[in-house]
């Protein structure tokens, strides 16, 4: 029956073969805040924001930087790959770089690593989160493809993400789910529940560690998730990689097409997402965006986007801070609150910018 059904979805184009993306509205309204917002600092490829007792941490590539109040930088280290994950908790910091897994700096546990077989499958480290002073919870987004290439994993259709506890007092690894759409980032809930992002199937997932049980609390998103951080109120910041569109949904549905445009196009001009654009004229859609009339609407059907989405302690939006398809402060994946504001990290326009006052109720 099962198989019937899906040939009457695939016929009617509905179900799994629609092509319809939900509509950005209600707390999810587009308005220009991120594009309007303070520049705090300049930083190519920013990403991983991490508020700490000495100021806040974010990384450049293979650079692990240190801000002060002022946006004043200093490079703390670097790296031989780059910086995939960040989380700091209690004097430590937990720190993911390209396929060499986690290690713990500083604090009680300084030096500590996975340690026993399953430590090699730490290899494409999305997010980390410390669920108390002895347990790190990490996520990998992939099994096969390193974090890098997010967008060749959400095109070749994979779903080999899982999500790990690791125990920081033996190193022994403990898998809590496998089988995620690229999971990208995680947050505790202050009980046994935690909330992951499934970036492909654009949702959050609750996941009970004690009986691993998995069910839904944000379903059906206009675009693709990814970190989450703790918010003032107890609720939390939904970061995005960019917004969803109808061509690209199309293209997933399009067995023949999706691959060969893997194997015969250069992936910079896949159409697919992107955390940025205007780099190269061969970009599909006139540069990655829909002009009409040879104008670029902010409205525009678009590749990249900024995105951030205030949720409650439920996950329930409340409200939202953009930059359209006509702005720059593109692939918003990092976001941390520092005193009463908003500091968000532009991958793609290469930048942090500060939303003033976010953090104090301010409502998008």
């Amino acid at each position: 029956m099962s198989a019937v059904s899906r040939l009457f979805d695939r016929f009617l184009g509905r179900g799994d073969w629609a092509v319809t993306v939900p509509t950005l509205d209600g707390p999810l309204l587009p308005n220009q805040d991120l594009e309007e917002a303070e520049l705090f600092a300049g930083l190519a490829a920013a990403d991983n924001l991490v508020r700490t007792e000495k100021g806040m941490l974010a990384s450049s590539a293979n650079r692990l930087m240190r801000f002060d109040a002022d946006g004043k930088a200093e490079v703390l280290q670097e790296f031989p790959g780059e910086i995939t994950a960040l989380a700091h908790a209690r004097g430590m910091t937990a720190l993911a770089t390209g396929g060499k897994g986690v290690v713990i700096r500083g604090g009680l546990h300084d030096g500590r690593q996975a340690t026993g077989d399953e430590a090699h499958r730490l290899s494409c480290v999305t997010a980390l989160t410390f669920l108390d002073s002895n347990t790190l919870l990490v996520a990998n987004g992939s099994a096969t493809l390193p974090a890098s290439a997010w967008r060749r994993d959400l095109m070749q259709k994979n779903a080999s993400g899982s999500v790990w506890r690791l125990d920081l007092k033996s190193g022994r690894l403990e898998l809590i789910r496998d089988g995620l759409a690229w999971p990208a980032g995680i947050a505790t809930t202050g009980s046994n529940r935690v909330y992951v992002t499934e970036a492909w199937r654009h949702r959050v997932l609750a996941i009970d560690l004690a009986g691993k049980a998995t069910a839904p609390v944000l379903e059906h998103l206009p675009a693709y998730p990814a970190r989450i951080a703790p918010a003032f109120n107890a609720g939390y910041w939904l970061t995005f990689y960019s917004v969803r569109n109808q061509l690209v949904e199309f293209i997933l549905r399009e067995e023949t097409f999706r691959k060969r445009m893997l194997v015969e196009i250069p992936e910079a001009y896949w159409m697919a997402p992107s955390l940025s654009s205007w780099r190269d004229y061969r970009e599909p859609m006139q540069g990655s965006q829909l002009k009409q009339m040879n104008v670029l609407k902010p409205y525009a059907v678009t590749r990249s986007y900024g995105l951030v989405v205030h949720c409650d302690q439920n996950m329930k939006p409340l409200s939202s801070f953009h930059s359209r398809a006509d702005g720059t402060v593109h692939g918003t994946i990092s976001a941390c609150e520092v005193d009463d504001d908003l500091l968000v990290a532009s991958r793609g326009g290469s930048r942090i910018v500060r939303v003033a006052k976010a953090a104090s109720g301010k409502r998008g």
